[in-house]
């Protein structure tokens, strides 16, 4: 991210309002950041703490163009369409979620979450193949993320592949996957080997 430089007053608001964010005082942060945007509307942090208490305080739409002012700014960070992708996803805005978890892929390819959200999303759409694919991608960067191998279970599930679905959130259960016992209860009358309920 670019960073200009800032006044002594400028750095004092700042630090305030990030120990608020801390706090998860984001209402009574959002003043300062104004504030600071109003001064000093080139520095791109304040921008982005403004636009991450929007976000906490569910003011998506403020939030959304905070972002997309940052990206056009900064097109080579991904975090911007990274965020502006989550947005999207809060507003159900699936397609346009998707298409910014994109972007900041193709910015930024070996960050395992910014997949996992792509995966998320086309799982939500009924895209199994191409979730699948974002999710095996997530489980090559963090073997141990168990969210991706229930996740990657619905998908292979959904997509007619019972058993693998099944191995899947066998392996998410083993991991600490809580919600992939149920599945398992429900779907998988042959457990996995390892997942096989106690007699």
């Amino acid at each position: 991210m670019l960073v200009q430089a800032q006044s002594q007053s400028e750095e004092e608001l700042n630090n305030k309002g990030l120990a608020l964010m801390e706090e998860e005082k984001y209402k009574e942060a959002l003043p300062l950041f104004e504030k600071l945007v109003s001064l000093n509307p080139e520095a791109t942090p304040y921008r982005f703490n403004r636009a991450v208490t929007l976000f906490n305080l569910k003011h998506y739409t403020r939030a959304l163009n905070d972002y997309l002012y940052l990206a056009n700014f900064d097109p080579e960070e991904p975090e911007y369409p990274f965020q502006i992708g989550n947005i999207y996803e809060h507003l159900d805005s699936l397609k346009k979620a998707d298409l910014y978890y994109s972007k900041a892929i193709a910015i930024e390819n070996d960050y395992y979450l910014y997949h996992f959200k792509r995966g998320t999303v086309r799982l939500k759409q009924s895209q199994w193949n191409t979730a699948v694919t974002d999710f095996d991608r997530v489980l090559e960067l963090d073997p141990e993320h168990h969210n991706s191998y229930h996740n990657r279970g619905i998908a292979y599930y959904r997509a007619g592949f019972k058993e693998k679905g099944c191995e899947d959130w066998c392996q998410a259960l083993l991991k600490g996957n809580t919600k992939s016992a149920e599945h398992l209860q429900k779907n998988c009358k042959v457990y996995p080997k390892p997942c096989l309920p106690s007699k």
